[in-house]
């Protein structure tokens, strides 16, 4: 009986362990939902398709994803060094700041 009771506890203990990315195969869908959350390179900037779902800002500006726009959001005097990202995009100190995407085509 007692070896019954140490297999569950170790059955349990294995599976509350377990991280969602251990699984296979999961790692290529969860790599698939994130290019999916980001525009294409050839996007026009500005568009419904110039979006990173990731982070909820037009990709064209997405500090996060691209670090090397930085130097220009700088420049412009339009960053905030608290929170790392531009204060146009910083909800944290602009609470009623709304980034909204920009409306899809008609007919596409």
């Amino acid at each position: 009986m007692r070896w019954w009771w140490f297999g569950v506890c170790a059955v349990s203990l294995s599976i509350g362990c377990s991280k969602p990315g251990d699984e296979p195969g999961k790692g290529a869908a969860t790599a698939a939902a994130t290019s999916a959350a980001h525009a294409a390179a050839d996007v026009k900037p500005g568009s419904y398709e110039d979006w990173c779902g990731e982070h909820g800002v037009p990709e064209s500006q997405c500090t996060r994803c691209n670090p090397a726009l930085i130097p220009a959001f700088k420049a412009t005097k339009d960053w905030c060094e608290e929170h790392g990202l531009p204060e146009s995009q910083c909800t944290k100190c602009n609470p009623g700041l709304k980034i909204t995407r920009p409306p899809k085509p008609s007919g596409g």
